[in-house]
């Protein structure tokens, strides 16, 4: 060792005396017991075997689930997924509370070989398009309000927004099936570019100002997410551009994969646009850039006022546990494939979703993404109930460096690290620096958690606090659920589509609106007339007559009939049609003029029942001398044929 060597270490080594001596600890221990507390129930999943942590991700498509019958059921049941997912989840999620069991060596090592942690990821991508196409069929072929229109398109992008928890983990898988499932599902949802910056970027760049998508203390999601939509695709295309440079080729090449994933986009809305026309593509984009938007507010949570250490102007000392936030709720965990357990992934990159740990001492977050997600959406509040956690996590990390300890014990994580990990190994590469890899010698930290607790000691976390209050506040949950279906139909009482929307509160527009006004019925009226006087079976009405007038007559008797505001000036229905012998089947031929010209100008089913309600109510003045419809067979009256 040289003398300038052994200078430099001898005083490295009084400088990290001076400051363990200088080290105070400003919190009392209580308060970092108070944000470790996850109890809840104390329910846990992760300890019950291989089947059962398997199909419990599974109901990660019960999202998608729901959108269809909030659909199919209308009305206020369209923000099914929006409501059940931003308030259910948070409030169950509290209830039930943490599994913050860890795997042991032999049980990580099971998880990780099983192939059935990948099945399940792979029902992801079909699923989104099944739900993604079944919402641009919706819209495009009934007539909905705006209300219904807004909860579809709100609560499939809920859906993909949740699904962010597999489209993670498909991203960092090496295997093909995995990877392409992933980008084609970030393709759905209109944010094509994400996994390059996730990938490259971010992980390399988090908890540090080189990051957009790691929010600062202050930081107002309303302003955050746009701004790191923006920056991230910057970065994106910064990251491709250079991967492409070291492979030789220029960032406008066919090889860019940002270029790729949105050609991919655009087919996907011209596919959407043929099937369904004009009207399913406001839905897909809006529905991707809900999608996106939970995305990115997902960043804003996870590394929200956490910040690495900067060793030299622009470079970061190496990610750890303090720079994620942690939050082991079992059900929002079992949803979003325990992308929750963050700092683990994040130090570790590449360890598999199903064992990913937990560790209370990590910096943790009050409950549940869904929960913190919806509490950002209130600057203020979320700031009063985070701030001060940020403050804490940043006394712990003073006191790891001044003392190499935290809350006075030994440090509670694994060894190894690797900040950045994907299918590309040679792109990795090029974005972390070798020393910031380090192999871990086992999955177990040295400090045990579990003793400590059995022995009572200070500094650890009380996993089954306030179990009493929470089995109550489970209850009254269930009762209020249970008391709310009661009065809304009683049990087993089928949801009829068609539920009177003023019980909804729901405005609903008059069919002379939805018809385009006296615009949209003009032309619609002169198509039925022009059929009226070309079928044989009705043109002996109008001979001899002046068309125009007549023709006015109708579209004023169109008009005020489906609610406009407009004055009938012709006779009545009665007074015109008496004497005419209109037959049945020449009543059935008006009909079919008049549902095959609302075809004609695009109009849905549902408009087409309606027009249909309103002629058969008009059978009574239109059809006073009503002649039975003849049968094929015998020429004569038949009941079969009576209107």
């Amino acid at each position: 060792m040289t003398p300038a060597l052994e200078e430099k270490l001898h005083a490295k080594g009084k400088a990290d005396a001076v400051a363990q001596d200088n080290f105070v600890r400003k919190h009392d221990l209580q308060e970092f017991e108070s944000i470790q507390s996850h109890g809840g129930l104390g329910l846990s999943l992760t300890d019950k075997g291989l089947l059962l942590n398997v199909l419990g991700h599974f109901s990660a498509y019960l999202p998608s689930a729901l959108c269809v019958l909030g659909a199919v059921w209308g009305g206020a049941w369209t923000w099914l997924t929006f409501v059940v997912g931003w308030v259910v989840v948070p409030i169950a999620d509290l209830i039930l509370g943490a599994d913050s069991y860890n795997l042991t060596e032999e049980e990580e090592k099971k998880f990780a070989e099983s192939v059935w942690f990948r099945v399940v990821t792979w029902f992801h991508f079909p699923i989104q398009v099944a739900t993604v196409t079944f919402g641009a069929y919706w819209v495009a072929t009934h007539d909905l309000t705006w209300a219904e229109w807004l909860g579809v398109t709100f609560s499939i992008g809920t859906a993909e927004g949740f699904g962010i928890g597999c489209v993670h983990e498909l991203i960092h898988r090496p295997g093909t099936v995995d990877f392409v499932s992933g980008v084609l599902s970030l393709c759905w949802s209109n944010y094509g570019h994400f996994w390059i910056e996730h990938l490259w970027g971010h992980h390399r760049n988090v908890a540090s100002p080189l990051d957009p998508a790691s929010s600062d203390v202050g930081d107002n999601v309303w302003t955050f997410v746009p701004r790191c939509m923006w920056l991230s695709f910057v970065e994106a295309w910064g990251i491709e551009a250079k991967i492409l440079k070291s492979r030789g080729k220029g960032a406008l090449s066919v090889d860019n994969r940002i270029l790729q994933a949105y050609a991919v986009t655009a087919l996907v809305a011209g596919a959407y646009h043929q099937a369904f026309g004009l009207a399913a593509l406001p839905f897909f984009f809006a529905q991707g850039f809900i999608a996106a938007w939970i995305v990115d507010n997902t960043n804003y949570i996870e590394h929200y006022g956490l910040r690495r250490k900067e060793v030299s102007p622009g470079v970061y000392e190496r990610v750890g546990w303090l720079h994620a936030w942690d939050t082991p709720e079992l059900l929002s965990n079992s949803l979003l494939f325990k992308i929750q357990r963050h700092p683990d992934h994040h130090t570790n990159a590449g360890r598999p979703y199903q064992v990913l740990r937990t560790y209370p001492q990590a910096p943790t977050l009050p409950t549940g993404y869904a929960g913190m997600i919806a509490l950002s959406w209130f600057p203020p509040l979320f700031w009063y109930v985070m701030d001060w956690r940020v403050a804490l996590v940043k006394e712990q990390e003073r006191e790891f460096r001044a003392t190499g300890t935290l809350l006075g014990n030994a440090y509670p994580f694994p060894d190894g690290a690797q900040a950045v990990y994907s299918f590309d190994t040679e792109a990795d590469k090029l974005f972390i620096p070798a020393d910031y890899v380090v192999r871990a010698s086992s999955n177990q930290p040295a400090f045990d958690q579990y003793a400590a607790q059995k022995e009572g000691r200070r500094g650890v976390s009380q996993y089954g606090r306030n179990r009493g209050s929470r089995v109550a506040a489970l209850l009254a949950l269930v009762l209020a659920v249970v008391g709310g279906a009661a009065v809304y139909g009683g049990f087993g009482a089928t949801v009829h589509v068609q539920t009177d929307r003023a019980v909804r509160a729901l405005p609903r527009p008059t069919l002379f609106d939805r018809l385009g006004g006296l615009e949209g019925i003009r032309p619609l009226v002169s198509s039925i007339y022009a059929k009226h006087t070309a079928d044989p079976l009705t043109a002996a009405w109008f001979e001899g007559k002046n068309h125009p007038v007549v023709e006015e007559h109708v579209v004023e008797f169109f008009a005020a009939g489906t609610g406009g505001d407009v004055t009938y000036t012709g006779r009545g229905m009665l007074d015109v049609h008496r004497g005419m012998q209109i037959s049945g089947e020449a009543f059935l031929a008006v009909q079919d003029h008049v549902l095959t010209s609302l075809a004609e100008h695009g109009y849905g089913q549902a408009v087409k029942d309606e027009v249909l309600g309103i002629l058969f109510s008009l059978r009574p003045d239109v059809l006073p001398d009503l002649k039975p419809i003849a049968t094929a067979a015998t020429g004569s009256a038949g009941e079969a044929g009576e209107l």
